[in-house]
């Protein structure tokens, strides 16, 4: 400690002050460069985790995406009436449906079908996962969409009208004519 006046001038770790003579060492102490690798090694080691970390999450999120296409595909394969709603467990894609066909771990579909409470409709239930065990904690993806029946046969007025305006062109081109649910054959003049 060097007493100036009033000021109190204190340097650590035994050093005098700027300018106190030829045999002044500016110079870092060896406790400074320990605490200094040390803050340096801590600080690589935690942005190596959140890297590791990162990595990781990328993967997952790469993973979920290619579910979430595969299972919006195969639903919309089954809306459109590409592939009748069945019920399947575990069926495999085949190589060209993936994204990427050379990847080692390969992609299973399961359709459920469940009844609902209005008449006419049915959720149709598609889940993609990896195939790989449990343990290994696959990724899944499950949607659901309500869809008409295709086992019901629906009274569609207008497939009628069309049905009953044909019947009438074919019967006008044929010369005869319908009164009253009964066909009367003649010439026209």
């Amino acid at each position: 400690m060097k007493v100036q006046g009033l000021l109190v001038y204190f340097w650590p770790f035994g050093r005098s002050g700027p300018g106190s003579g030829p045999g002044d060492r500016r110079a870092f102490s060896l406790l400074e460069v320990i605490l200094a690798l040390t803050i340096l090694g801590l600080s690589l080691a935690v942005l190596g985790e959140l890297a590791r970390w990162g990595l990781r999450h990328a993967g997952y999120v790469r993973d979920m995406t290619q579910a979430q296409l595969l299972c919006e595909s195969k639903m919309s394969e089954i809306v459109s009436g590409i592939v009748w709603p069945e019920p399947a467990v575990n069926v495999p894609f085949a190589a060209e449906d993936l994204l990427d066909p050379n990847d080692p771990v390969g992609w299973v579909y399961s359709i459920e079908l469940v009844e609902t409470d209005q008449p006419g409709l049915m959720a149709v239930a598609v889940t993609v996962s990896q195939n790989l065990p449990p343990e290994r904690k696959p990724v899944q993806c499950t949607l659901v969409r309500w869809i008409p029946d295709p086992g019901i046969q629906s009274y569609d007025i207008g497939t009628e009208a069309a049905a009953q305006a044909l019947q009438t062109q074919q019967n006008a081109s044929s010369g005869s004519t319908s009164v009253g649910g009964s066909s009367q054959g003649g010439t026209t003049p």
